[in-house]
């Protein structure tokens, strides 16, 4: 699965051009929500469509980027696009965009990007909550990170999960409302957020260093249902064989395109300062 990878990168510089992040500000992006789920069969305009709840854990694949960094379209976002081609439908790609200016810079993004520990620098690539880089001092290990990533996303995959998660949109208007479904599969306690981002896909944005411009960038996050990690979810409701049901509402920003916008649901475990992935999906297909 790696062979295409290898092939498109081993010409290009591995060495990291952008320097460690100073700390973001990171601001709660509360957006306009409604979780009415009063749906009704008549409302034909406005009804979410239905899909299917699967109890599989599927893993989110970070790609932390800038169009500042040089890096990260010489090696970041090659990599984080043919590995999410090549796993299709198994794993949930998020493009975080933080520094040096980018426009898709969110506090959404910056909150995602803050919850990293370790090292941070850009580009790096992530799997739910673990580091995928390899490095040889300063300068990217090629093979050795993919392999890592590859091995990373298919450990989880055959991993039990806690919680199923499924979301579905549709664009009315200029209102992006998405509809979320999750079901308790185990006996769990704690802190949990179910996190509903709006995404959008092909972006055209120059970026530095890149052969051609404008770039184009694919899974941007641009709004949230409240900050980096979601809402609460009531402990009331963390009970095994439960299903929480809800909607979200967007406005869509006009300079969006309303044909590349998806839906991705990410259901968080807070431990300790830190936002741990318990499962994820989108509707991206």
């Amino acid at each position: 699965m790696t062979s295409n990878i290898i092939v498109v990168i081993m010409s290009i510089g591995m060495l990291i051009a952008c320097k460690e992040e100073d700390t973001p500000t990171v601001k709660e992006d509360i957006v306009v929500t409604d979780t009415d789920t009063s749906e009704t069969s008549n409302d034909t305009l406005t009804r979410v469509p239905d899909f299917e709840l699967t109890e599989t854990k599927k893993p989110v694949f970070f790609d932390y980027t800038s169009t500042g960094c040089p890096g990260c379209v010489s090696w970041g976002a090659p990599t984080f696009e043919q590995i999410a081609k090549e796993q299709g439908e198994s794993i949930v790609p998020i493009a975080v965009h933080i520094k040096y200016g980018d426009p898709m810079i969110t506090d959404v993004s910056n909150a995602i990007a803050e919850n990293r520990t370790g090292q941070r620098y850009t580009p790096q690539l992530w799997v739910n909550n673990t580091n995928g880089m390899v490095l040889n001092g300063g300068s990217i290990n090629t093979i050795g990170s993919i392999n890592k990533i590859t091995a990373d996303l298919e450990t989880i995959k055959t991993e039990v999960p806690e919680m199923a998660i499924g979301v579905g949109s549709i664009v009315n208007g200029n209102i992006f409302k998405v509809r979320y479904k999750s079901k308790v599969l185990a006996d769990i306690s704690g802190e949990y957020y179910l996190a509903v981002y709006l995404m959008e896909d092909g972006i055209l944005y120059r970026q530095s260093s890149a052969a051609t411009n404008p770039f184009e960038h694919n899974y941007v996050i641009r709004k949230s249902n409240g900050g980096g990690f979601g809402s609460q979810i009531s402990q009331d409701e963390i009970t095994k064989n439960n299903t929480i049901t809800g909607t979200v509402e967007f406005e869509i920003d006009p300079n969006w395109n309303k044909e590349k916008l998806s839906a991705t649901a990410i259901i968080w475990k807070k431990e300790g300062m830190n936002y741990n992935i318990i499962n994820g999906n989108s509707n991206n297909l």
